[in-house]
């Protein structure tokens, strides 16, 4: 199918928001080879399943444009959806080996029986009713309207990431090292700002009815660029790359 502008502007800005974060997240990854410590692996495998959600936009975009043809439904809720469970796990364990080490177990037991609870009920739905995990916008090929589990499940991800997120950046905030405080200050931001993004871009189709509506293609910028501007955010917070700090120097 033809893409209109709000789908070129929907798909084009999720396409770099995604490899924006695959920057980030190997990027953070692949520090575990400089400082030996499993955190660094643990919280670049999460900013990139923070990301997972925009993962069929950004491949269906590429597909539509190349193909004219979009990604298959069933493809597209396993490849947004499937591996949250991992990334939360893993930012979990990261923050627990940051702050309460001695809550871990329970917090990652708790996580699992969760997330395997998730796992069988999405499959289930997939196979028996996939349209109770959401249905794609026939007009819109990169807009979903996701079902309530599904919107329960990701609010519930988007708010725990978001509050430890937040505790984890105040008790950066606390320290008199300028450095560490800039990383707090950056990760507060990045978590506020993910998860306006992320909750208004889940709202959006039930805000704009009309998939013709001239403000959906603003709005659909504004998320996106909420989004990128988060991760850019979180790489600043967790690595403080001398670029972002000369930056703020001068500020």
């Amino acid at each position: 199918m033809a893409l209109e502008l709000v789908d070129l502007l929907q798909g084009s800005f999720s396409l770099i928001f995604v490899l924006i974060s695959l920057y980030i997240g190997f990027s953070i990854f692949f520090k575990y080879f400089k400082y030996k410590s499993r955190l660094y692996i643990l919280v670049g495998i999460s900013w990139i399943g923070v990301a997972n959600p925009w993962f069929p936009d950004s491949i269906s975009f590429l597909m539509n444009v190349f193909f004219q043809q979009s990604l298959a439904i069933e493809w597209y809720f396993i490849i947004g959806n499937a591996f949250i469970p991992l990334a939360l796990l893993a930012w979990l364990i990261a923050y627990t080996d940051m702050n309460n080490k001695s809550k871990q177990k329970i917090v990652v037991i708790l996580t699992v029986v969760i997330s395997i609870i998730f796992e069988v009920v999405f499959f289930v739905l997939l196979f028996t009713d996939i349209n109770q995990i959401g249905v794609i916008n026939p007009l819109r090929p990169f807009t979903v309207e996701f079902g309530l589990f599904i919107t329960i499940y990701l609010l519930l991800v988007i708010l725990i990431m978001a509050g430890t997120g937040l505790k984890f950046a105040q008790n950066s905030l606390k320290s008199e090292d300028r450095d560490v405080k800039l990383k707090g200050k950056l990760l507060r931001a990045a978590f506020i700002t993910f998860a306006i993004a992320a909750i208004l871009d889940a709202l959006l189709g039930m805000i704009f009815a009309d998939p013709s509506d001239p403000f959906l293609a603003v709005m659909v910028v504004i998320t996106r660029v909420l989004l990128i501007t988060s991760a850019i955010e979180f790489y600043g917070g967790f690595i403080l790359p001398k670029w972002i700090s000369v930056i703020f120097s001068k500020n």
